[in-house]
């Protein structure tokens, strides 16, 4: 569904030229010894998988069978003016930098863009159990339900350089994620960015909640986030 496609987009499918803010990486250090010869699909395949799927799937579809809101949302997010933002998005010389060097990276290491296809949803059109209706509680229910099951911390320690996360590849496309603010900036700004994001508000969506989030997952904010203890309440 678009909707997850729009979400993927803005959490992995971002680049940028690697010159830009370069400060903003750890170093990576070297303690002598030869490292192990390091497989990028596989340890991008270990980042996605950190993403708790089935859970995000699940809640998304109590929502999406028991709420108006969200209903309206969904339809939105499947709308012309979505898709206009989403070609506007994917047609960035960044991103498109960013698409042919993952793929080009993965195909070496033996993967391929299929990598992403973990994040795809299914969503079937019966509730799982009998309670589910009475856990939909608006548009503002779901961004606060969401918070609490995507590990937003997790996968930025993930990919940002450090001592424990030394691998070069993951290094370099979280360079080029931080490199990219100008860029999310810029798409924003236009007709098609202005569009959507008026209608994501009028809606009801945390636009600003949301915004400080995609900020703190690419590097490009280190303001603190609510941190949650993940409990697996909704199933």
């Amino acid at each position: 569904m678009q909707f997850i496609g729009l979400t993927l987009l803005a959490f992995t499918c971002l680049a940028a030229f690697p010159a830009a803010t370069p400060a903003l990486l750890a170093p990576i250090r070297s303690n002598g010894t030869l490292a192990a010869p390091s497989n990028f699909a596989l340890e991008l395949r270990a980042v996605i998988r950190q993403i708790p799927k089935d859970n995000i799937e699940d809640l998304v579809r109590i929502y999406l069978l028991n709420d108006v809101e969200f209903q309206g949302l969904i339809r939105t997010v499947n709308s012309v003016s979505a898709y206009r933002f989403y070609r506007q998005l994917t047609n960035q010389p960044e991103v498109r930098q960013l698409l042919q060097w993952l793929n080009q990276q993965l195909v070496l290491s033996g993967g391929s863009l299929k990598v992403f296809d973990y994040l795809e949803l299914e969503i079937k059109v019966f509730n799982k159990y009998p309670f589910w209706p009475q856990l939909a509680h608006g548009i503002q229910g779901f961004q606060s339900d969401l918070s609490r099951i995507y590990p937003v911390q997790l996968i930025r320690s993930l990919l940002e350089p450090s001592a424990s996360q030394t691998s070069p590849l993951l290094s370099e496309l979280w360079r080029r994620l931080v490199a990219l603010r100008p860029v999310y900036e810029r798409v924003l700004a236009t007709p098609a960015g202005k569009a959507i994001t008026g209608e994501l508000q009028r809606l009801g969506v945390d636009v600003g909640q949301l915004d400080a989030l995609i900020r703190y997952q690419f590097g490009w904010s280190n303001a603190s986030l609510p941190t949650y203890d993940y409990v697996d309440y909704f199933y």
